[in-house]
């Protein structure tokens, strides 16, 4: 692809990714004449695009060593529009090369059976950074979390790595071990670096898992939900038909270290408890009308007491559906405070392959209260028992639902 060719591309990525960031501006500020604003803001466009142009034009005529530039310039520009993106600061908006984007649309397939660490990452930076962990996976068990940066895989820097190489590195036989050093990030920027260690499996972790807890006087069903995939409702459906042959009093919902996924399945989720037509999430949205998600009304579990199980893992979709549980049928929320991920992000696919993965709206509960930034503040605060759960497996949250259910029960 010739030199021309190859500017003109990327000058309509550019002006694609630049008109996205334009709308989010837009609708942020509070303006006086809006098409002041949109014919200023072109104005700027259209000089900063022509100074890239200027520059690359500058450069392939006088820069002293010009082999540096043959067949790499593709690869500054992909870098620039990068760097424009993560500009913005939301962890959640990023430009995605071929091979991310590959693996996004792969893993949001949901296969049930799984060969690795089971972290969802992608090349950000100078380090590779996680965006989901799946329950009970290795990487789970090890203690890496979402926005986790890995810097080291071994003694091996990631900053040089594509995040097909990262993969190819991370994903060896079931029973072999990885390090992994993990930058960490807080909410007031303050980093902390860890080294964990992974051994290797292959799980097979489906999305729902339920049981019945009998006790003498009465049973109740513990429900855990791990994701929400594409299959999520359909096995919810075949596990409820147990529980009403039971004839349970009570249900707890397991969302701890649900990272969430699709959201309209945990609508379909919420459409079990709550009735029909009755809100779910709100969401709003920067150049799309708004959308109100409403109940199915399959409505089995409407006036069953309820107990919600979250924490610092319990992101996005599974945060709405505990705040709609909570707010439709008065379920009590149990456990610590959740991740606070409460944005929507959509993906346009350029014809070349790459992506852009943005932030276009965000979701709220039924009464308006987001959860982005700030989490939900759980109605009872439990914290894990480490050191009852390493050496007898005994989970301090779970017993603590178990008795705050017991007492809505007896109500």
């Amino acid at each position: 692809m010739s030199k021309k060719n190859n500017i003109e591309r990327w000058k309509w990525i550019l002006i694609f990714v630049i008109g996205m960031i334009f709308w989010w501006s837009l609708i942020s500020r509070k303006l006086s004449s809006t098409s002041e604003y949109i014919n200023d803001f072109f104005s700027r466009l259209e000089k900063k695009y022509f100074r890239m142009e200027e520059i690359s034009n500058l450069l392939w005529k006088e820069y002293y060593d010009k082999s540096i530039l043959t067949g790499n310039e593709e690869i500054m520009i992909e870098n620039a529009t990068k760097a424009f993106v993560d500009w913005l600061g939301d962890p959640f908006t990023v430009y995605l090369d071929e091979e991310q984007y590959s693996w996004l649309q792969t893993e949001l397939e949901g296969e049930d059976a799984i060969e690795g660490i089971w972290a969802v990452i992608r090349k950000k930076d100078y380090y590779i950074q996680v965006d989901e962990v799946l329950k009970d996976s290795p990487a789970y068990k090890a203690g890496i979390i979402p926005l986790d940066r890995i810097v080291l895989i071994w003694t091996g820097e990631t900053k040089e790595l594509t995040t097909t190489e990262a993969v190819e590195r991370i994903r060896w036989p079931k029973g072999t071990d990885i390090n992994l050093f993990i930058e960490r990030v807080d909410k007031s920027w303050q980093k902390e670096y860890l080294e964990v260690v992974v051994t290797r499996d292959i799980i097979d972790v489906p999305s729902v898992r339920s049981k019945i807890l009998d006790y003498s006087w009465t049973k109740i069903w513990y429900l855990e939900i791990t994701t929400f995939w594409k299959q999520t409702n359909s096995l919810f459906s075949k596990a409820i038909s147990d529980i009403v042959e039971a004839k349970t009093k009570g249900v707890i919902v397991d969302l701890r270290g649900n990272g969430g996924w699709i959201l309209t399945t945990a609508v379909q989720l919420a459409g079990h408890f709550i009735p029909k037509w009755e809100m779910v999430v709100k969401t709003k949205y920067s150049v799309f009308n708004d959308i109100n998600y409403t109940s199915n009304g399959f409505w089995e579990l409407e006036k069953v007491p309820t107990i919600v199980l979250i924490d610092a893992l319990t992101a996005s979709a599974s945060e709405i559906l505990a705040l709609a549980l909570k707010e439709g049928v008065n379920a009590t929320i149990v456990g610590t405070q959740s991740f606070w991920k409460g944005t929507i992000q959509t993906v346009y696919d350029f014809k070349d392959g790459t992506s852009l993965k943005y932030t276009i709206g965000e979701r709220f509960s039924p009464s308006w209260l987001s959860i982005n930034g700030t989490g939900i503040v759980p109605d009872i605060e439990e914290k894990v028992d480490y050191t009852w759960y390493i050496e007898d497996w005994f989970d301090s949250q779970l017993q603590k639902a178990q008795e705050v259910l017991f007492e809505k029960i007896k109500k």
